[in-house]
């Protein structure tokens, strides 16, 4: 098993995007910032999933940032010159005097587990229950349970652009309805699909590991025998129609497949979209209308929203 390289840099709020960047530079695969800042925001979304933090769990001086590279990637030489470029900062701006950094190895077995931690069922809109497949849960309310393990794959059901797709499954997918999930992710939103409707289903994603663990949690939810599912890149291959084609994913990734969307819908379908951040939405609601679609609906939660166009 692979293990990763962790670079803790602590500096200040002014050089930590340069530093965030240099990180990326050098083959990090994602970066987490730990900035004490984020006290005076306003953490409660209404779903649960923000875990209480306090003072204590931010560095006592300035900003912590932290960087993953895969070990197989990295060496002294790679270090000392990200090391290097860092430190040069310090003639331009100010890094701080407890500048400090720090590499550290973890094994690829935490990355898989140690989330799960933070993870509990989850209710969202009117039937469903997500429930993690580590969990036991009493259905007294009878929801409608989507049992999950996301794994490595996206899609817990706690982030807002998710919850905002099932709200809006809830409202449009009929009793028939043919869906498509584009960017399944972990699978999520075609089982929410499946308690809504007895049509057909299918759910791609560009990223064989996102359509590996869809798979295993269609099993889990035993509807492995009524999903189709396929890699795919969005709508590309796709010859099939549709009344509801869903996807949470990114606004620029959502216009990608506006024609094809067009195209693919039954009439009277519907497209259902979220991921999409409050400086994007306007553009991608005028171009979705120039392709030939009608706004029905806009919701929105902590600034993500989710639209919902008819053809």
């Amino acid at each position: 098993m692979e293990n990763w390289i962790e670079i803790m840099v602590r500096t200040t709020q002014e050089a930590s995007e340069i530093v965030e960047s240099i990180l990326l530079d050098y083959g990090s695969t994602g970066v987490c910032i730990e900035d004490a800042s984020i006290l005076d925001e306003n953490l409660d979304d209404n779903f649960g999933t923000i875990i209480s933090v306090t003072k204590d769990d931010f560095p006592d001086q300035g900003v912590l940032i932290k960087g993953y590279i895969n070990e197989l990637n990295f060496n002294d030489n790679i270090f000392n010159n990200m090391k290097a470029e860092i430190l040069e900062l310090s003639n331009h701006l100010n890094i701080g005097d407890f500048f400090e950094i720090v590499i550290n190895t973890i094994k690829d077995s935490d990355w898989e587990n140690s989330w799960k931690d933070y993870f509990d069922v989850l209710t969202i809109g009117d039937n469903f229950a997500i429930v993690p497949s580590w969990k036991n849960y009493d259905n007294n309310d009878n929801k409608y349970i989507i049992n999950i393990d996301p794994g490595m794959a996206f899609g817990t059901g706690g982030h807002e652009t998710t919850s905002l797709c099932i709200k809006n499954l809830e409202k449009y997918v009929k009793s028939n309805s043919s869906v498509i999930d584009v960017g399944c992710g972990s699978g999520i939103l075609t089982i929410a699909a499946s308690y809504l409707t007895k049509g057909r289903l299918k759910a791609v994603d560009l990223d064989q590991l996102a359509v590996d663990v869809s798979k295993e949690n269609f099993k889990l939810n035993n509807i492995e025998d009524r999903v189709i599912v396929e890699q795919a890149s969005l709508l590309e291959s796709e010859n099939e129609k549709y009344d509801i084609i869903v996807a949470n994913i990114l606004a620029h990734i959502i216009e990608l497949m506006l024609t094809d969307a067009y195209k693919l819908l039954n009439d009277d379908g519907y497209y259902i979209v979220s991921g999409i951040i409050k400086d994007k939405k306007d553009e991608l609601m005028n171009k979705a209308i120039a392709v030939g679609f009608n706004l029905v609906e806009e919701t929105s939660e902590n600034d993500w929203y989710s639209l919902v166009f008819k053809k």
